[in-house]
C-alpha cells in the first residue's frame, strides 16, 4: 500500500496529536514535526488494543440482545453494529464538532501490513479513514502518560522484560548516542500523569529516565545489581516523583518550609510537581521529598515560602534568588532614565 490515507479529524483531536509529536520529540532533521511517522507508529501501537476495546463492547451489546430477544445472531450483529457506532460518536463527541482538520498518511514499511490487515479485516462497515478516526479520538481522550505507553510500547515491553527476567538493559537516549546500560527497577509515571520514567541503578547511583527519550533498548544477558539501600530509594521515588533526582551523598531528612497567607493560597492552587506535606504545624509545612523537587517548586512561591530546614537547600533558594536579584539590579540600571 502506497498511496496516502487521507483522515479528516476535528480540531480537538489534530490538536492533540500535534502537542504529543512535540512532547514525545517526532522531528525531522530540519525541526519541523515528523507527522507522518508518528501517525504511523500510533497505528501500528494502539490498532491491537483499540479493536479489542471495540470487540469487548461489541460481544456485551451483542449478547444483551441475544438474552433479551429471538433475534437471529445476524440481526442481532447488526444491530450491535449500529449501537457501537453511535457509542463511538457519543464517546468522541464527534457528532458535535466538525471533521475540519484533513491529514495525510502515507504507510511506511513497519506499518503497510497492519494497515492492510486492517483495511482486510477490521472494517466491518466502515471506512478506513472513519475507522482512524475513530481510532486518533480513542487515543485522544486517553491520559498523557498512557499516550505515552502506546508510543513507545516497544520500549516499555522490552524493559519489562527486563525486569521480570531480572536482566540490565542498554539504550541510548534522544540527545546522547553514548550507550548507557542500566539496572532496571520499574517504570513510575509522575503523579500528574504525564510522563512515564525508567527508575533504576545507573552507576551505582539510583537514577530515572524518561521513557519517550529513550531509544535502541537491548536486553542484556546480566543480571540487575540491586543493592538493598537503593531499592529503598527507588521505592521513595517511586511514591514522590520519578521524575526528581536524589542525591545519595545527602542524609534524607524533613524538609520543613514556612508559608505565608498568600503562599498556602498558592500551595493550595499550584498543583504541578506539588509535594504532599506529611504533616501541617500553623503555617509550617513538613515534606518528605527531594530536595530537587523541593527547590523546583518553592522557588516559583518567591517570598511567600521560606525553606527553614535543611540548610543546604535554604542556601541554594538563597543563592538562586540572589543571583536573579543582581541581574535585575543590573537590568534596572541600565534601562534609559535611570542613570
Amino acid at each position: 500500500m502506497e498511496e496516502k490515507i487521507k483522515i479528516y479529524i476535528p480540531e480537538s483531536v489534530n490538536s492533540i496529536l500535534l502537542k504529543d509529536m512535540e512532547l514525545f520529540e517526532f522531528f525531522k532533521k530540519d525541526g519541523s514535526l515528523n507527522k507522518n511517522e508518528f501517525y504511523n507508529t500510533l497505528i501500528v501501537n494502539y490498532y491491537e488494543q483499540y479493536e479489542e476495546n471495540q470487540s469487548a463492547i461489541f460481544s456485551h451489546i451483542i449478547g444483551s440482545i441475544s438474552e433479551k430477544s429471538s433475534l437471529t445472531e445476524t440481526e442481532a450483529k447488526d444491530i450491535a453494529a449500529d449501537i457501537l457506532q453511535y457509542v463511538d460518536v457519543r464517546t468522541y463527541q464527534l457528532d458535535r464538532q466538525k471533521y475540519d482538520v484533513a491529514i495525510a498518511m502515507k504507510p511506511t514499511r513497519k506499518s503497510s501490513d497492519d494497515i492492510e490487515y486492517i483495511q482486510n479485516c477490521l472494517l466491518g462497515n466502515s471506512t478506513l479513514s472513519n475507522y482512524f478516526r475513530n481510532m486518533f479520538a480513542s487515543y485522544s481522550l486517553l491520559p498523557q502518560d498512557k499516550r505515552e505507553t502506546i508510543i513507545f510500547k516497544q520500549n516499555f515491553d522490552l524493559i519489562r522484560e527486563a525486569i521480570e527476567e531480572d536482566r540490565k538493559v542498554y539504550f541510548t537516549t534522544v540527545k546522547n548516542t553514548a550507550p548507557h546500560i542500566m539496572s532496571p527497577y520499574t517504570i513510575a509515571s509522575s503523579r500528574e500523569e504525564l510522563f512515564n520514567y525508567l527508575i533504576g541503578n545507573y552507576k551505582d547511583h539510583p537514577y530515572s529516565f524518561r521513557i519517550s527519550r529513550i531509544r535502541q533498548v537491548k536486553i542484556l544477558n546480566e543480571s540487575r545489581d540491586m543493592p538493598e539501600g537503593l531499592v529503598r530509594i527507588f521505592e521513595w521515588m517511586e511514591k514522590f516523583g520519578p521524575q526528581f533526582s536524589y542525591d545519595i551523598k545527602k542524609p534524607r531528612t524533613p524538609i520543613i518550609v514556612r508559608l505565608t497567607e498568600n503562599g498556602r493560597r498558592q500551595f493550595r492552587s499550584m498543583y504541578l510537581h506539588r509535594p504532599s506535606p506529611f504533616k501541617i504545624e500553623e503555617d509550617l509545612y513538613y515534606f518528605d521529598c527531594s530536595r530537587s523537587q523541593a527547590f523546583q517548586y518553592f522557588s516559583r512561591l518567591g517570598s511567600n515560602a521560606t525553606v527553614l530546614k535543611p540548610e543546604d537547600l535554604a542556601d541554594d533558594l538563597y543563592r538562586f534568588y540572589s543571583m536573579a536579584e543582581r541581574k535585575y539590579r543590573k537590568l534596572v540600571r541600565e534601562e534609559p532614565g535611570n542613570e
